[in-house]
């Protein structure tokens, strides 16, 4: 279903409002002004602002004909190199959330672990460590998500180059 002009502008407002707000808290606290040596930089990092995926309700009409909210469907479509497919794992969080790259994470470390890491902030959400979808093992990264953006701003400063499992979380 197309959206209107109007829709769109208030997307792409409300999106830039949410970029300022999580570029002012970075420079608040001191991230983007701190210079470090090139092999010293880690790989933990904010992950990068994209376009907000085009969210389509579907509505499904039950056999009896009757239409309730129950039986609308949201999905997201992502659109790449000229490709668009349907993205259901974006549904899983929030919209507005703050989130952090995790690299470097151990084959042990599940979501929980990585829950527990992060859960110390009072504004923390969700961990969610990917995984191979045919083998089931982790690909040793993941993301955290705050509400936050002053929590997610001192996670990442806190807990960059710490260990989570056996291995460093860069």
């Amino acid at each position: 279903m197309p959206s209107s002009p109007n829709s769109d502008v208030i997307k792409l407002e409300e999106l830039a409002a949410r970029v300022a707000e999580q570029q002012a808290a970075v420079m608040a606290a001191g991230l983007l002004n701190k210079k470090e040596p090139e092999e010293s930089v880690s790989k933990a990092r904010a992950s990068r602002p994209e376009p907000e995926p085009t969210r389509v309700e579907v509505e499904t009409v039950s056999e009896d004909k009757k239409k309730s909210k129950g039986d609308k469907m949201k999905k997201c479509i992502r659109t790449a190199a000229g490709t668009s497919w349907e993205d259901a794992s974006l549904l899983e969080w929030d919209s507005d959330d703050f989130r952090i790259f995790c690299g470097d994470l151990g084959n042990e470390v599940n979501d929980d672990i990585l829950a527990r890491a992060f859960s110390r902030y009072p504004s923390f959400l969700k961990a969610k460590v990917v995984r191979d979808k045919r083998t089931g093992k982790t690909k040793g990264y993941g993301f955290v998500s705050f509400k936050d953006p002053n929590d997610y701003v001192r996670a990442m400063r806190e807990m960059n180059g710490k260990y989570v499992g056996s291995v460093r979380s860069n």
